[in-house]
């Protein structure tokens, strides 16, 4: 009994030509929004990339709080840290 579904070549064959095509795309519409950011933007995208995980993270609370509401802490903490540096 083969339960291995068989590879459509063709369907594949676009697949990769769609990413390919999408790839290219995105790469330069990332390029585009770099190329437009402020000094400023780029200091608080860097402040995101370098959150103190241990002031995030690590909260007594977090052991029995619900996770949404303590992600939702978290997250508002972060963006806290973010604007006021």
């Amino acid at each position: 009994m083969d339960t291995v579904p068989k590879i459509d070549k063709e369907a594949m064959r676009r697949w990769v030509e769609t990413w390919k095509v999408a790839g290219e795309e995105l790469d330069r519409m990332k390029w585009d929004e770099l190329r437009a950011m402020t000094e400023d933007d780029a200091a608080r995208m860097l402040d995101l990339q370098h959150w103190p995980a241990d002031e995030l993270w690590r909260s007594p609370a977090r052991e029995s709080a619900e996770g949404m509401i303590e992600q939702q802490r978290i997250f508002l903490r972060a963006h806290e840290l973010s604007t006021h540096r």
